[in-house]
C-alpha cells in the first residue's frame, strides 16, 4: 500500500485520478440512461460515482495512516446509504412498481466506485462497459419478448 506523504501527494496521486474514472464510469452509464429518458441520468449517477468513490478512498487512506482503522467499515456504511437512495427510487402506483432497474443501477455504480475508490481502474471500467452492454442486450430481448407477447 502506497503511503502519501501530505495531502496534496493524495490528492493529485490518488484522488484526482479516481475522481476522473468515476467520473468516466458514471457518464457512460448515465448518457445511457438519459439517452432513453430514463431516471438516475448522467448527473445522478456521476454524483453516485465520485461520492462513493470519495468515501471510499478516505477510509483507504486514512487506514493507511492508522493501520488500526477498518476501511471496509465506511463501505458497509456506503452500502447503507445506498440502499437508502435506492428505495427511495422504487414507487408503487396502480398495482405497478416502477423504479427497480434505477435502483439496481445506483447499487452497481456504487459498487464500481468502491472499486475506483480502492485504486483499481481496468476492472471498475471493464464491469462499466460491461454493465453498459448487459442492459443494452437485455433491453433488446425484452422488447423482442414483448413485441412477440403482444402479437399472440
Amino acid at each position: 500500500m502506497e503511503i502519501f506523504t501530505n495531502e496534496y501527494d493524495f490528492m493529485f496521486n490518488r484522488l484526482l485520478p479516481q475522481m476522473l474514472t468515476a467520473t468516466i464510469c458514471g457518464g457512460i452509464v448515465g448518457y445511457g440512461r438519459e439517452k432513453r429518458h430514463k431516471p438516475a441520468g448522467i448527473r445522478t449517477l456521476i454524483l453516485i460515482c465520485v461520492g462513493c468513490t470519495l468515501y471510499s478512498s478516505i477510509g483507504f487512506y486514512i487506514s493507511e495512516k492508522m493501520p488500526n482503522i477498518d476501511p471496509t467499515r465506511i463501505i458497509g456504511q456506503i452500502a447503507t446509504g445506498i440502499g437508502f437512495l435506492g428505495a427511495g427510487a422504487i414507487v408503487k402506483s396502480d398495482q405497478k412498481v416502477t423504479g427497480v432497474t434505477t435502483a439496481a443501477f445506483i447499487w452497481a455504480m456504487s459498487g464500481i466506485s468502491i472499486l475506483i475508490g480502492s485504486n483499481m481502474y481496468l476492472i471498475p471500467v471493464i464491469v462499466t462497459l460491461f454493465l453498459v452492454f448487459i442492459t443494452w442486450l437485455f433491453e433488446k430481448f425484452e422488447d423482442r419478448l414483448h413485441r412477440d407477447h403482444c402479437h399472440d
